[in-house]
């Protein structure tokens, strides 16, 4: 009698614990509908851009102490800029950071990588105060850095970029004549 009892109890249970777990497929099946159907929502409206990111901020003694080309009235660490371009022209790996600064004092971070085909290009004016509203990360891929002389001295901006992003600025620094 013992025995009939426990196969009737564990038989229900079994009973039980299917439909449970049939409620729970279903729920579980509505779940993952419903966040596919979210993430394509969010997807199609992402831009190719990344505009909405900030960076963090730091002082021009601090982007000259971490190595970074940083230009003002004068260009700051010209030596790691001399050594991109010769990388560049070698076709040999190579990234830095040019970091310039708004009249207001607001960092503009400027990264190129070369990966010896072509620069990667980011373009963050996520901390520029008075920039507008299309302030953030932009990124282009460009094909070479090219120079101008030019009065004051030589222009280098970035050239043969697939984006072409009105948005984005491609002059990099004007190293002035000595």
């Amino acid at each position: 009698m013992i025995e009939t009892f426990l196969e009737l109890n564990t038989l229900c249970k079994g009973q039980v614990n299917f439909v449970t777990g049939a409620a729970a497929m279903k729920k579980l099946i509505f779940f993952m509908v419903s966040v596919s159907v979210l993430g394509s929502l969010w997807g199609c409206s992402h831009h190719d851009d990344e505009s909405s990111a900030k960076s963090k901020a730091y002082s021009f003694d601090k982007a000259i102490s971490k190595g970074d080309v940083v230009y003002l009235s004068k260009v700051y660490n010209v030596e790691k800029f001399d050594r991109f371009l010769a990388n560049l022209e070698s076709k040999k790996a190579d990234r830095i950071r040019i970091t310039g600064y708004t009249d207001e004092g607001d960092p503009i971070y400027k990264d190129l990588k070369y990966n010896g085909e072509e620069i990667s290009y980011s373009y963050d004016n996520s901390n520029d105060a008075f920039g507008g509203s299309n302030n953030g990360i932009r990124t282009d891929r460009c094909a070479n850095v090219t120079s101008e002389d030019v009065q004051d001295g030589t222009q280098y901006t970035l050239s043969g970029c697939t984006k072409n992003d009105s948005e984005m600025s491609y002059f990099l620094l004007l190293v002035t004549k000595k």
